[in-house]
């Protein structure tokens, strides 16, 4: 333990010696750096430091210390003076800018021009549900007329074409042009223009809307847009893909067309000329529809009663433009649209009203249940092709526009009803 003791000892007298050494070698140094740091960083901050104290105090000061000029901005009420005096500069800058009108706004947008034109509604396009001949066109006064495809010869016959409103109305083509354009015997593949519609294109290549919109998969709600590309058939009729077990009777029968003129149309050798897998353009040929259910209608109960709706609301006609809306004095929207566009049902239901005449200044009108308390009226019609009892599903023909009742033009009266409180129809249809 002595040894130990002995050996500890000698050992912290060693090392006390070797710090000794160690701090006389780093005290020069460490002498100059602290010196560097005193001269070079910590004096010229604390004299930096005194003088910014003095400067501010010669501001706060009192009186006769303050300095006249600088003194007034340091102070808190002319900062809120001059607050208020560019709040008013900024509020007589905006009075004063030009306004931006929303007949200005996004007029190179088809969507911003179908939500913010008024006069949108003034026409209808032809679609493949109903037999209306009246066009609707989604583009304005913004929009190009497309130009028909003409010879040569018929170059000095400019298009004729028709403004209506906003909108600007199919082109009428010369017997010539038309007589060139029905004799196409290949499929066309045309590049939607700014201004066309569906009824002017088919006017342009001599074939109905109802062909165009059945091969290109369109209803007469669907948009068609500059840039789209259609499929025009060289005959107003429809395509049809044979499959296993049909043969050319069968397919003109299913299509009520003579044999023969699927034959001559189509350059068949025969009727036995025919491959399952091919083509065939039916002239004259409409789409087969399925036939919607035919239902019965007996007095129900309440337990009876059967409704079956679908959530979200259908819109109830072909057009967008709402000529007065929901609101102090008014029950329900009204959707104006030429006289005689259809009515659709805006979601399943039973009729429990469709009565014609006066009735409290609705005229002709439509009342439909669609379950839990939910109720649509539909009003100002000038024909109604439901009865009492009927139950209709949803996007189903129910009538025609009119202006019947206590109106001024041709438009749709629809309010939606829920538990017997009329309610904003903006809520439920889409």
């Amino acid at each position: 333990m002595i040894k130990a003791l002995a050996s500890t000892l000698r050992f912290l007298v060693y090392l006390k010696n070797a710090l000794i050494k160690l701090a006389k070698l780093l005290s020069k140094p460490l002498k100059k750096i602290g010196r560097f740091l005193l001269l070079i960083i910590i004096l010229p901050l604390y004299k930096t430091g005194l003088s910014t104290k003095k400067l501010i105090n010669k501001f706060y000061a009192p009186q006769k210390r303050r300095h006249r000029l600088i003194h007034p901005f340091s102070r808190r009420y002319l900062s809120h003076v001059i607050l208020i005096i560019l709040s008013a500069l900024t509020v007589a800058s905006n009075l004063n800018a030009y306004e931006t009108r929303r007949e200005n706004f996004g007029q190179t947008w088809i969507l911003a021009y179908l939500v913010t034109n008024e006069d949108l509604g003034d026409v209808t396009e032809e679609g493949p549900i109903t037999n209306s001949t009246k066009v609707t066109n989604y583009l304005g006064q913004n929009a190009v007329v497309a130009k028909p495809q003409v010879s040569e010869e018929e170059e000095g016959l400019a298009p004729q074409t028709a403004v209506g409103g906003s909108a600007i109305v199919q082109q009428i083509l010369s017997p010539v042009a038309e007589e060139q354009a029905s004799q196409r015997g290949e499929i066309i593949y045309y590049t939607v223009q700014n201004g066309d519609t569906i009824s002017s294109i088919a006017k342009q290549f001599g074939v109905t809307s109802n062909t165009i919109l059945w091969e290109n998969n369109l209803t007469a709600y669907s948009l068609i847009r500059p840039g789209d590309k259609l499929t025009i058939l060289p005959t107003s009729g429809i395509k049809h893909k044979i499959v296993k077990g049909e043969n050319l009777a069968k397919i003109a029968k299913k299509y009520g067309i003579d044999a023969q003129s699927i034959i001559e149309f189509n350059k068949l050798a025969s009727a036995d000329d025919i491959r399952i897998g091919e083509t065939l353009i039916i002239p004259g040929g409409k789409k087969i529809i399925a036939t919607q259910p035919v239902y019965s209608y007996t007095a129900p109960t309440k337990s009876s009663t059967k409704v079956v709706s679908s959530g979200k609301m259908s819109w109830p006609n072909g057009c967008r433009r709402i000529s007065q809306y929901y609101g102090w004095r008014h029950s329900g929207v009204d959707i104006a649209c030429p006289y005689g566009t259809p009515i659709y049902a805006a979601n399943s239901g039973r009729v429990i009203k469709a009565q014609g005449g006066w009735n409290g200044g609705y005229g002709n009108e439509t009342i439909i249940d669609h379950g839990n308390g939910t109720q649509t009226l539909y009003g100002h019609q000038s024909v109604i092709y439901v009865k009492v009892g009927q139950y209709v599903e949803k996007g189903q023909q129910i009538g025609a526009e009119g202006s019947t009742g206590r109106s001024t033009g041709p438009h749709l009266h629809f309010e939606v009803r829920v538990g017997g409180v009329r309610t904003n129809p903006l809520y439920y249809i889409k």
